[in-house]
């Protein structure tokens, strides 16, 4: 628009205007830079120059409805198109958890560059004005990270959010409390999961308020406050974490591969449980060589689906079990021995921190995050005590690793379940293992090409890929079926400890100027490193020194 035209009222030229409010150019920022916001027009008027008070307009494609003169021909049909389409994208990442993997802890790991702000210049520039933290907010940390507005819409409600936290926290977790809640003894267990899930909402909303304050990911804040070695440290978490995760599926897996093939087999097939470690290559490998994960969104809302159904069948067998047979054998309220795996198990299935950043992004009114995060972790932590009581108390010191091996075996539902809840997880490995494959991947080949301009770059990706996802493969094959229970927490309590306690309580104490708050962080750090050493010590025991365990079900084919 010429600046003549906007100093004469009415003589705005229309059609510039029209043209504008559909196209979103990409700005280019320096460091003197002011903060864009995101609008349909250029920066350069707040108002149109004919500007009148008007209602509110709900969208852009409605614009020329409230400007005088013939309306664009065709908008409202091309508006309508794109918004549907729009639409049927944030529905199915809504339902799907691709959206919060492509984010993984605030990283942009699907192809969405942006600069980093682990350097020495911003992070002297944080240090000096952290003394006022109140209007550090208005600070220039962050400020060229400028997205396109068709990457920050649509913003999610509160209802959403709450769907995105419970669908990221309940999962394939829930399977491995049974054999915790032994570990730690029914109402010891209990306690602990409340004071746990306590901890966790505590160190959530620390992360939560650095983060609105410092801006950037998890690994972004670690750098930023402590420098470069910090933001390596948490990435380095979230990998291990990860890849222990995906190598505890694969151990799962085998185990429902095994007693359904003998089922099915007639005790014919004569295979060990190890092999069947490497099966779910076959489904991994493909899925995991896909570069952009937006195309795993139908598998992962199949994947939510099955393991809705497994959830609700454990329920139900637990159920049956109690109802039919009466309280299992030797049930015990506190287990001195083994409550420390309790406590690992615990921390792996409250795990979902990486998760919170992007629900919190994602979301149209931030401040209503600590509402659906409270609300949440109540859910989450009720479920889980219901899970955990009524399957403990169903099958006692007989329960196993994963609740499913209790179930008989030769029941079809039985079968139905451990086959889809194998598939499942096959199918959502791919997510849990993208942000570390990424991470790795991008530290690999930082300095060579892209793969789209050579074809060496993009295979020698494609080797490493299916490395990393044999190498799982082979860790869990290491690990061995019998030792689930023991890696799953040996995962909490070495990965999952510092990610959810220990790093939240030391960037929170970079901002905070409160002595209570401080005194409260360095209670969080000392816990948080107390809790991983003797967990780590009790992991390791339990792996040298392995505990005798109650009597195991009859297994269906003889030895």
């Amino acid at each position: 628009m010429e600046n003549n035209n906007e100093k004469i009222r009415g003589t705005a030229n229309l059609a510039d205007i029209r043209s504008q409010s559909y196209s979103h150019p990409r700005h280019k920022f320096n460091s003197d830079s002011p903060r864009m916001s995101y609008a349909n027009f250029n920066n350069s008027t707040d108002r149109l120059p004919n500007h009148n008070e008007r209602p509110p307009i709900n969208s852009r494609t409605n614009s020329s409805a409230n400007v005088r003169g013939t309306p664009r021909p065709g908008v409202s049909s091309r508006g309508n198109s794109f918004a549907n389409a729009a639409k049927r994208r944030s529905m199915v990442r809504t339902l799907s958890s691709v959206s919060m993997y492509s984010n993984f802890a605030g990283e942009r790991l699907d192809g969405s560059r942006r600069p980093s702000l682990i350097d020495e210049e911003k992070r002297k520039s944080f240090v000096s004005t952290r003394s006022s933290v109140a209007k550090h907010e208005e600070s220039t940390v962050g400020e060229e990270f400028v997205e396109d507005t068709e990457e920050l819409a649509p913003k999610a409600s509160v209802g959403k959010a709450m769907f995105m936290f419970l669908k990221a926290f309940i999962g394939s977790g829930v399977l491995f409390l049974p054999k915790a809640f032994q570990n730690g003894g029914l109402a010891l267990s209990i306690v602990l999961m409340i004071v746990i899930a306590l901890i966790c909402l505590f160190a959530f909303l620390r992360l939560v308020n650095t983060q609105h304050i410092v801006g950037g990911s998890y690994g972004d804040m670690g750098g930023l406050l402590y420098g470069k070695a910090v933001r390596y440290i948490v990435l380095f978490f979230i990998v291990i974490s990860q890849i222990g995760f995906v190598c505890s599926y694969f151990i799962f897996i085998s185990g429902n591969l095994v007693s359904v093939v003998d089922v099915l087999s007639n005790c014919t097939a004569g295979i060990e449980q190890k092999y069947y470690i490497w099966m779910p290559l076959v489904i991994l490998i493909p899925l995991a060589l896909v570069r952009h994960i937006a195309k795993l969104s139908f598998t992962a809302i199949i994947a939510d689906v099955f393991i809705l159904f497994g959830l609700v069948c454990i329920i139900y067998f637990s159920a049956d079990q109690l109802s039919t047979h009466g309280v299992g054998p030797n049930i015990a309220a506190v287990n001195p021995a083994n409550f420390a795996l309790m406590i690992g198990t615990a921390t792996f299935s409250f795990e979902g921190i990486g998760l919170i950043i992007p629900i919190v992004e994602s979301m149209e009114r931030p401040e209503r995050f600590p509402f659906v995060l409270t609300l949440g972790m109540l859910i989450v932590c009720v479920i889980y005590i219901l899970i955990g009581t009524i399957s403990y108390m169903a099958y006692g010191d007989r329960v196993q690793s994963a609740i499913i091996y209790n179930f008989p075996p030769d029941n079809k539902l039985t079968i139905a379940v451990q086959l889809l809840y194998s598939l499942a997880i096959c199918l959502t490995a791919p997510l849990m293992l993208f942000p570390a494959l990424k991470i790795i991947e991008n530290g690999l080949f930082s300095r060579f090409r892209s793969g789209k301009d050579s074809i060496a770059v993009k295979w020698s990706k494609n080797f490493y890929r299916v490395v990393l996802c044999v190498l799982c493969a082979a860790i869990a094959f290491g690990i061995g079926g019998e030792n689930l229970d023991k890696f799953v927490s040996l995962v909490g309590s070495v990965a999952c400890v510092p990610l959810c306690f220990i790093f939240p309580a030391m960037f929170h104490l970079k901002i905070s100027k409160k002595i209570k708050d401080n005194i409260l962080n360095y209670a969080l750090i000392i816990f948080g490193v107390g809790i991983m050493v003797y967990t780590l010590y009790v992991s390791i025991d339990s792996f040298i020194n392995p505990a005798e365990a109650g009597e195991a079900p009859a297994a269906f084919c003889p030895a």
